[in-house]
């Protein structure tokens, strides 16, 4: 309470000598990007910073052309020139992020929003990425929830900035900017499709803005409709379904295998056990000889032959987003601005995130769906029960969708006034937001009703097929509808009706918060103004689930008839532990828990400085040495400090060098903390019975995490020669350590797996793996019943590597070429979830190529104007895990080239391009790859790619942009 108290007494004074002091400008004001401007600004291109000095993102006291931390700064306008989808769309395409859109990620699954756009500085987590907009921080690192029409530029921090941000800001720092002072309007709309035909998207967006004396008032509206790909097949890459196999040993390498297919189920219905085993329901009822495929290294997956497959995940999510923003300036005096600003984003997205099923799931020998010769058999074999697998193409599939709907509400007061005898910035501002996030599983099976309608009977009264249960316990299962599995397209549509429902649940998470700054120059020294920034913080961040379907669900055995084979204690399809309670999940697919509302709060302070310490000395044009410092009070794991050094040398005009060395935390969420545990089926090759299938994996919250904390060193130089104008060239080299980063220990994880196995079962870990048998068992029928993943403070981490950024402009008769590279060099990327285990290291392996870049060339000519953006990366390892044997050589490099022409036309008092965009122009097809363990060995579910590259194939964007 004291520590309050203190804080509140803090803050307040501070808000009460800023209202006396001077307007503190946080972001940097860049020109905008029209036709014939440069394509994009940075802190090392030659006319990139304004000629008055602004405070740019990373610091609250350095202008963009001393910070020593480094930044990069991208007009909208440009971005979305070579992107015109979204403005995640084209920062992916930038090589210090790493990854994929959300969209173009494999399908996820119900557990959360599996749609949303993070932005992952860096590769080493999205959560490690602070977003920003206008200066403010945004409920959750989720791009979509952010207007894009008055959006001015992003300004992008590659380095540490806890000290001037608070957690989160490890990697660095992503600020999107508003055009504050927009007059007119403009309005723009497109239209794509890819060169297959499907995904028609649309965007249509209108803003405004006017100045009404001391009064500036602007808003947008926009709207964007992505139908999506709900399926694989569209592609060849998709169609010809590659999966990883293999054991990673000498013996049985990890191995990239086509048309992979399960081999104990099938899209008919296959029978694994008994006298009829190994024969397919090749059409309804009737059985034939299962063609295998050919051995793959795996015991349950071929090449070929009558297996099924995950025919149903999409290549492609789903999104409709439409955004609503508002915003009013007014002065109150000359030297006092009061703002108020609001937005509302409505988002929508889907996806399949795999096929419905029955595998290992077991069925009465005389199931009344059983022709009488197949019923025969198995009694003349003495067998009652028999198992099967089958997946339903005739059902829908599990199929997650997110409804989104985000406000944020912020104002504040901001001003200047001279004191000390300089003029000095000051602010107060305060937001508020509510995310209410509505996930469905649009065809959860509900396993207990599944177990219910397989048990299929003759009823002696009415010589109907009826549900067994209906006989002997009608008021458990009251209209149970028997469902008959064999065949193709045996299933009638009141059983998959009865067995599938809509799962879902609510998340309710809000932010709030105040900030007050103040900054100046309390006096110089001889070298030029030290320059001086105070700043406070409080935040409070809550969360609350509401759910009717809880992960703890499980059926109730008792109700069901009991199994017929010889002395049986339990219903097929229901598993009971040695505690004699039922082990048995209710609900195959996702379901999140219901959590109270749950909250965390923090009180930081921080103050920030840029001393100059020489200046017009030889070799020396200025020296400044910046600091800062923060001190944060968490409610839930206390105090953490946090700073950072740095220093800018002018050697001259031409020559710059920087560096910063920091110390920067993220602070586990209160999702983390406090969130409800969810549980995804997620497909797995369990190395203790040797079979390849899908499990529950629950995932939990932990309560007593602890802020991990990062070290992280930067250094770089600025080279813009004046004997060569319009060129530069920034070179910085970065290295981020993180001792007790937060992690997820999984079961699902083959390490894991692999540590449990060899202690026998006497691990710790070993409890992550809930089975129906002692752990001595080692059949089919002790195939893991539930997989538990919890967050720990217990993982190692060190990234390591170089950005370069090149630009140069240059006249060509009439018309000007400008051309920019970008280019990032990972050197090390190397990780250790556990204590003992093998360093992984990503550098350089699929999915973190070492070395990724982006060339834009632009041609202006008038009106006219062309553009051709290449990305490309070099080959890379297949995997991260140095123990690892393949069987096939490095992942290929792929490059992707993007290319626009647009034309300004002169119409209706304003003026109008019209644009093509043409995204892998020459449609080139994304490289086979699959990573290792998990999903990526169950075929079809996950699409075999390395990450970062074109899944889509080439697409073609036709559109307009007005401006009045």
């Amino acid at each position: 309470m004291r520590r309050t108290t203190t804080f509140v007494a803090m803050l307040l004074g501070a808000s009460s000598i800023s209202m006396a002091s001077a307007a503190f400008a946080q972001e940097a004001t860049t020109p905008g990007t029209a036709a014939g401007e440069p394509p994009a600004v940075s802190s090392a291109m030659p006319g990139g910073a304004p000629s008055d000095e602004v405070i740019v993102t990373g610091s609250r006291v350095v202008t963009g052309n001393t910070s020593p931390t480094p930044l990069t700064t991208v007009s909208t306008a440009n971005l979305l020139q070579n992107t015109p989808t979204t403005v995640a769309d084209a920062l992916y395409k930038l090589p210090v992020f790493a990854g994929l859109p959300a969209q173009t990620r494999n399908p996820g699954n119900s557990s959360g929003n599996s749609g949303a756009n993070n932005l992952n500085l860096r590769s080493i987590g999205a959560a490690r990425t602070l977003v920003l907009f206008n200066g403010q921080r945004v409920p959750d690192n989720n791009v979509d929830q952010l207007p894009q029409m008055l959006m001015q530029r992003v300004d992008i921090v590659t380095g540490g900035a806890s000290a001037v941000y608070g957690s989160d800001a490890v990697a660095g720092v992503v600020n999107f900017i508003i055009d504050k002072h927009f007059d007119g309007l403009k309005a723009n709309g497109s239209i794509g499709v890819s060169t297959y035909g499907d995904d028609v998207t649309y965007r249509l967006g209108i803003a405004g803005g006017t100045t009404i004396g001391r009064l500036h008032i602007e808003g947008s509206v926009e709207h964007y409709d992505d139908p999506g790909i709900f399926s694989k097949l569209s592609r060849p890459w998709g169609r010809d379904v590659w999966s990883t196999q293999g054991a990673g040993t000498t013996a049985n390498p990890y191995r990239e295998v086509k048309n992979t297919r399960i081999s104990n189920t099938s899209f008919g219905g296959k029978i694994v056990s008994g006298p009829l085993a190994n024969q397919n329901f090749s059409t309804n009822g009737v059985l034939t000889p299962f063609i295998n495929g050919t051995a793959t290294g795996a015991s349950t997956i071929q090449s070929g032959g009558d297996g099924a497959f995950f025919n149903t995940a999409s290549l492609k999510t789903k999104l409709k987003n439409t955004q609503y923003f508002g915003r009013a300036d007014y002065e109150l005096t000359d030297d006092i601005n009061v703002w108020a600003q609001g937005s509302y984003v409505d988002t929508n997205n889907k996806n399949n995130h795999q096929t419905n099923e029955f595998r290992n799931y077991t069925v009465s020998a005389t199931n009344a769906f059983l022709r009488p010769e197949y019923q025969a058999a198995m009694a003349a074999a003495g067998v009652k029960t028999f198992t099967i697998g089958k997946m339903m193409e005739q059902a829908p599939p599990l199929q997650p969708e997110t409804f989104l709907k985000t406000y944020i509400i912020s104002g504040g007061f901001d001003g200047k006034v001279s004191m000390f005898g300089s003029d000095w910035s000051w602010d107060v501002q305060g937001m508020t937001s509510r995310q209410k996030q509505h996930t469905f599983n649009n065809a959860n099976m509900d396993g207990a009703k599944a177990a219910a309608a397989l048990d299929a009977v003759v009823d002696p009264a009415t010589g109907n097929i009826v549900c067994h249960v209906t006989l002997t316990n009608p008021s458990a299962y009251p209209g149970c509808v028997p469902i008959n599995i064999f065949g193709p397209t045996s299933e009638s549509q009141q059983a998959i009706d009865y067995i599938l429902l809509k799962t879902d649940f609510t998340t309710i998470t809000t932010l709030k918060e105040v900030n007050a700054s103040i900054s100046g120059s309390p006096f110089s020294t001889w070298a030029g103004p030290v320059k001086f920034a105070l700043s406070g913080e409080m935040r409070e961040a809550t969360v609350k689930t509401n759910s009717n379907f809880q992960p703890t669900d499980r059926v109730d055995c008792s109700t069901l008839p009991l199994s017929p084979a010889a002395n049986a204690k339990t219903p097929m399809n229901c598993s009971i532990g040695s505690d004699g309670k039922s082990t048995q999940a209710r609900w195959v697919s996702n379901v999140v828990a219901r959590l109270p509302k749950a909250s965390v709060s923090v009180k930081e302070v921080a103050v920030e400085t840029d001393i100059p310490l020489l200046k017009d000395v030889p070799f020396v044009q200025s020296f400044n040495i910046n600091a800062a410092a923060r001190y944060t009070d968490y409610e839930t794991s206390g105090t953490v400090w946090t700073w950072k050094i740095g220093a800018d040398w002018h050697v001259n005009d031409d020559l710059r060098l920087r560096a910063t060395r920091s110390r920067d935390i993220l602070a586990p969420s209160v999702t983390q903390l406090f969130g409800a545990a969810s549980v995804n089926p997620s497909g797995i090759t369990d190395l203790h019975t040797g079979i390849n299938a899908v499990a529950p994996v629950q995932t939990n919250s932990n309560p007593n995490l602890v802020p991990e904390v990062a070290n992280t060193l930067t250094g770089g130089v600025v080279y813009r020669p004046s004997w060569l104008p319009s060129f530069s060239i920034s070179v910085d080299y970065y290295r981020i350590k993180i001792g007790n980063a937060i992690a997820n220990v999984s079961g699902n994880d083959s390490t894991v797996m692999r540590i449990c196995e060899d202690s026998n079962g006497t691990s710790p870990l070993c409890s992550l793996y809930v089975r129906p048998l002692p752990f001595s068992d080692r059949s089919p029928a002790n195939y893991p019943t539930l997989i538990l993943a919890n967050p720990l403070n217990i993982a190692k981490f060190l990234s390591e590597g170089v950005d370069t950024e090149v630009n140069y402009g240059f006249d060509v008769g009439s018309g000007r070429v400008n051309l920019r590279g970008l280019m990032t060099y990972t050197a090390k990327q190397r990780s250790q979830t556990l204590p003992g285990t093998v360093v992984l290291d990503a550098a350089g392996a699929a999915g973190l190529p070492s070395i990724r870049a982006v060339l834009q060339a632009q041609y202006v000519q008038g009106p006219f104007r062309f553009d051709l953006l290449e990305r490309w990366h070099n080959s890379t390892r297949r995997s991260s895990n140095p123990n690892d044997v393949w069987a096939e050589g490095r992942v290929a490099s792929r490059g992707y080239t993007d290319m626009t022409i647009a034309y300004d036309i002169k119409m209706l008092g304003g003026t109008s391009q019209l644009y093509l965009n043409i995204q892998n122009l020459f449609n080139t097809a994304p490289a086979v790859h699959g990573a290792t363990g998990g999903s990526s060995s169950v075929p079809g579910l996950f699409l075999a790619t390395t990450n970062g590259d074109d899944i889509i194939g080439r697409y073609f964007t036709m559109g307009f942009r007005y401006k009045f």
